[in-house]
C-alpha cells in the first residue's frame, strides 16, 4: 500500500507540474543526413540486362512430342499389346498395323491422362501402318516434314513397353529396300534406340515435324526401323487400306 501511495504522489505532482515541463525542441528545418557511399555498379550487370536468353529448345521440343504422341492399348486373345501413335487429325490416329491387328478392344491415352475408345480402325495392305478413329479429339496434330535422308538427325518418341515417354534421338543411317523388312517400298534405318512400344510412333526431324512412322528393330544390326513419309504416300496410293485382322490372323 505504501508503494502505490508513493507512486500515485509522484504522478499527480508531474501532472501539476505539466505547464512548467519544456517539450523536445522541434527538429531542424532542413535535417542534415549522411547517405551512405554507394558502390559502383560492374558493366558485366550492365551487359547481362541486355543478353536476349535463349529459347529452350530441347524442353520445347520435348513438350511437343508429348502432346503429340499418345499411348495404344490393344486387348487381343493373344494379350495385352502396347504400342505408340500420334495425331494425324483431331479424331484420327496413325499407328503400326501390327499394333490394331488381332484387336478385340482399343484404347488410345494422351498425355494429360485422358483416354479415348476406339471407334473404327483400318490397317495399310502393303506396310505395317495402321489408322485408328477415336471418340473425342486429340491434344496435337502432326505436321509432316520432308522425307528423311542419309546422315539426317532424327528423334525416335514413343512409350516402350507402355511406360513413360521416351525420346531417343539418332541419325539416319541410311535407306534400303524394305521388301525383306515388311513394308514394300524404302525404309530408314536409324542409331536411334528402338524399343518393344515405341511401335507406331513418330519419328521427328530437327524441326520437330514428322519424318516416319517407328515400326521395328533389324535383327542382327540392331538398328531402329522406320516408314518414311514419301514411302507411307506411295504405299497409301498403291496399296490402300484393310480392316483390321482378327485375332490370330496375320
Amino acid at each position: 500500500m505504501i508503494a502505490r501511495a508513493v507512486a500515485l504522489l509522484v504522478v499527480l505532482a508531474l501532472l501539476g507540474a505539466g505547464c512548467s515541463l519544456r517539450a523536445d525542441e522541434p527538429p531542424e528545418a532542413t535535417p542534415s543526413v549522411t547517405a551512405p557511399e554507394l558502390v559502383p555498379v560492374s558493366d558485366d550487370v550492365s551487359q547481362a540486362e541486355r543478353v536476349r536468353l535463349p529459347r529452350l529448345a530441347a524442353d520445347s521440343a520435348e513438350r511437343r512430342a508429348r502432346r503429340l504422341t499418345a499411348r495404344v492399348r490393344n486387348v487381343s486373345c493373344a494379350g495385352v499389346i502396347r504400342g505408340s501413335g500420334f495425331a494425324l487429325g483431331p479424331r484420327l490416329l496413325v499407328t503400326n498395323r501390327h499394333v490394331l491387328a488381332g484387336a478385340e478392344e482399343l484404347e488410345v491415352s494422351t498425355w494429360d491422362g485422358r483416354t479415348f475408345q476406339v471407334a473404327s480402325a483400318t490397317v495399310g495392305v502393303l506396310g505395317d501402318v495402321g489408322f485408328a478413329r477415336v471418340e473425342g479429339r486429340l491434344p496435337v496434330v502432326g505436321a509432316f516434314g520432308p522425307p528423311p535422308q542419309r546422315g539426317d538427325i532424327v528423334t525416335a518418341v514413343g512409350y516402350p513397353r507402355g511406360g513413360p515417354l521416351t525420346l531417343s534421338e539418332g541419325s539416319v543411317v541410311d535407306r534400303v529396300d524394305g521388301g525383306n523388312l515388311g513394308v514394300q517400298g524404302e525404309v530408314v534405318r536409324l542409331t536411334a534406340r528402338v524399343r518393344p512400344g515405341n511401335s507406331g510412333g513418330p519419328l521427328l526431324d530437327r524441326r520437330g515435324r514428322v519424318a516416319g512412322i517407328v515400326y521395328a528393330i533389324e535383327r542382327g544390326t540392331g538398328f531402329g526401323l522406320a516408314i518414311p513419309v514419301d514411302t507411307l504416300r506411295r504405299l497409301e496410293r498403291a496399296g490402300g487400306f484393310e480392316d483390321v485382322p482378327p485375332c490370330g490372323a496375320e
